[in-house]
């Protein structure tokens, strides 16, 4: 049985992110990082508390996604593609482009697994087209078409023993799940894994428990769901677009939860930060080990 939230949400940083996403929680630094996806911005908050700092990114009109590289660095997913990011610099090299420059095609929610390769998604513009697509990329800059045919690829994100890859497919509302190949990194099996009612599928994070945790765009809340895909927990958040999760702190049991804004519906907790104390605990994010860029 899921114990229940301690005490409500809270706001634990007050930013107006136009699209806040991409929350991972980094165990070396001890710090938490976001970013706001259409304000190229990336963020990150020192013990997951106080005020954030703060990286605007030029050049791109988009921040797809963040995650970890080796040497204090970040992979960022840019308009030109991926590129690893130096915040102590502010430089950045070009390290590879799956989506190959196609039109209105735009970089989203990327994540590591537990072999070290890095999963990412892209969108079509206008979310209405079926061409966006989720890519696997080794350290040595190769990639691969893991699959396709979706108007939103978001996610993803990976289970403890590392064998199982879960996917939001947005548009479609539903999650779903496919085997890794370990050694190739190729995906087979794919199913459903869950349909959801209450807005869409957005970002999403698993614990050490396998349980998988789903940002729900449009749908005011973050829900777990057991291995087998059932419901056990559901977070209501007071903003109407949550887009990313993950857990963190020292002991990996703080939620933070990123949002974004709502022209339908605005709330003025819009874009904010939230976070709270929940059973865990998460898993600690793999770091990217680039062997070379390009």
């Amino acid at each position: 049985m899921a114990k229940a939230p301690r005490g409500e949400p809270v706001v634990a940083a007050p930013t107006r992110d136009k699209l806040g996403e991409s929350v991972l929680w980094h165990v070396g630094e001890q710090a938490l990082y976001w970013i706001d996806l259409l304000n190229p911005t990336i963020r990150r908050m020192q013990g997951g508390r106080g005020e954030p700092e703060s990286w605007r990114i030029p050049d791109t009109a988009t921040l797809g996604s963040l995650t970890f590289a080796t040497g204090g660095r970040l992979m960022l997913a840019i308009d030109q593609g991926l590129v690893l990011f130096d915040p102590k610099t502010g430089l950045e090299e070009p390290f590879c482009d799956p989506n190959d420059q196609r039109e209105d095609v735009i970089y989203n929610d990327s994540k590591i697994d537990r072999d070290g390769r890095l999963w990412v998604g892209n969108y079509e513009k206008t979310e209405s087209e079926p061409r966006g697509a989720l890519y696997s990329v080794t350290p040595d800059g190769r990639y691969r078409l893991g699959d396709a045919g979706f108007a939103c690829a978001n996610g993803p994100a990976v289970s403890p023993d590392g064998d199982t890859l879960y996917f939001s497919d947005t548009v479609g509302r539903r999650l779903l799940a496919y085997t890794i190949e370990r050694t190739t990194g190729r995906l087979r099996n794919r199913r459903l894994f869950a349909t959801i009612d209450a807005g869409m599928p957005d970002g999403l994070t698993t614990d050490a428990a396998g349980r998988l945790w789903v940002a729900q765009y449009g749908g005011s809340r973050v829900t777990r769901y057991t291995p087998d895909g059932k419901v056990d927990l559901v977070v209501p958040l007071p903003t109407t677009n949550v887009t990313s999760c993950c857990l963190a702190g020292p002991e990996l049991t703080t939620l933070f939860i990123t949002t974004a804004e709502s022209p339908a519906a605005p709330h003025p907790l819009d874009g904010a930060l939230f976070s709270i104390e929940v059973d865990g605990p998460g898993l600690p994010e793999p770091i990217f080990a680039p062997a070379r860029a390009r």
